[in-house]
């Protein structure tokens, strides 16, 4: 995930974590997960798994755009390829997932050098 996005994601759920009154502590334990993992994810260091990300938005209330965004995303802001991108997706399962982002990652890396 791009540090960019990884900042945001974090931000939002400190901001979301405090707005219910939730210690770093209580969301690890409700999230099965350590503390140290948590306030990882919470600082922008690490990205969570693709479960994870999603039990994140879950136990928060937050949408999954506006946990990367920091922002809603409403449908006419996509262009008709991610609508249809993300259609695809939804269709795989999170296996098949991580496989997509790994080869992606290497893809990006492979560009960038």
């Amino acid at each position: 995930m791009d540090k960019k996005y990884l900042k945001q994601m974090a931000l939002t759920m400190k901001e979301k974590r405090n707005a219910y009154g939730y210690s770093q502590e209580q969301v690890a334990e409700m999230l099965d997960i350590t503390y140290s993992y948590y306030t990882k994810l919470e600082n922008g260091v690490q990205a969570p798994s693709l479960r994870l990300f999603v039990q994140i938005a879950v136990l928060l209330d937050l949408s999954l755009d506006k946990m990367i965004f920091g922002r809603s995303m409403d449908d006419q802001t996509l262009t008709l390829d991610t609508l249809e991108f993300l259609r695809t997706i939804s269709r795989y399962d999170h296996s098949d997932l991580e496989l997509c982002r790994d080869l992606i990652d290497k893809i990006i890396f492979y560009l960038k050098n």
